[in-house]
């Protein structure tokens, strides 16, 4: 009974994370520019940048998708805001995209609204500069997975804080603009083949999880996990900062 209550409980509060008015939202879009026009569209947007996204409050940052479908296209993304945030008069703002970018975009995605999930996040700290590059890793949960896709993030998270993992990790939940059982994993990191590793320990996340939660563990849990998912709903890209067309905050 105690297990079936805890489920249910992790169940009801990743429903409610959209209404939680201590939520932190984040916003993404991805651009394509129009062929030929790429040092222009990218002079246009840092300009754009420079004057309307100078502040915290306001900061804006650009990400380029190094491989899979969307390779070439650039990510817009707006972090560390609350659902008050949508009540800001931009005007301005819009107009001047309207007229001095948009006619240098081929095509464009609609804004995609994520929480991220706080709780089982790990070194994402609003002071952190971004790191060079990113790994995204998309997962899209069946509606009866998310106790067991959900259990693997908070343990790991414990096993993160006690062995002092060093990397970076952010879980995010899709809550506007696409499926809200679509989950991403971003692992930021700054150079390829670095091993973030523990402060504490030289084993690796699976043995120590296993010492945390017992023999095979990890094993079963990641079986569990992997059943959570709908058949299609794994993928993973890479993103690289574009510095001059960010917020330089």
């Amino acid at each position: 009974m105690k297990k079936l209550i805890y489920i249910l409980s992790i169940i009801i509060s990743t429903i409610s994370y959209a209404q939680q008015q201590d939520a932190e939202i984040w916003q993404t879009y991805r651009i394509k520019s129009l062929k030929g026009k790429t040092q222009e569209f990218e002079k246009a947007v840092s300009k754009k940048t420079r004057m309307f996204n100078k502040s915290p409050q306001d900061a804006i940052f650009t990400f380029k998708v190094v491989d899979g479908q969307d390779q070439g296209m650039y990510e817009r993304v707006v972090g560390f805001k609350n659902w008050t945030w949508f009540n800001r008069s931009n005007q301005k703002e819009m107009d001047y995209w309207m007229k001095n970018v948009d006619p240098l975009i081929e095509s464009q995605t609609g804004w995609i609204v994520w929480e991220r999930i706080k709780e089982y996040s790990h070194n994402w700290n609003p002071g952190n500069a971004p790191s060079k590059h990113q790994l995204r890793r998309s997962r899209m949960v069946k509606p009866s997975g998310y106790s067991d896709f959900l259990i693997v993030h908070e343990r790991m998270k414990k096993v993160y804080d006690k062995y002092g993992y060093k990397g970076i990790k952010g879980l995010f939940r899709c809550v506007s603009g696409g499926s809200e059982q679509m989950f991403l994993i971003v692992s930021p990191f700054n150079e390829y083949g670095e091993n973030a590793g523990f402060e504490k320990s030289d084993k690796n996340t699976a043995e120590l999880y296993n010492e945390m939660f017992g023999d095979n563990a990890w094993q079963k849990d990641i079986l569990k996990y992997n059943s959570s998912l709908v058949d299609w709903g794994r993928s993973a890209e890479r993103l690289t900062i574009v510095k001059s067309m960010s917020s330089q905050n």
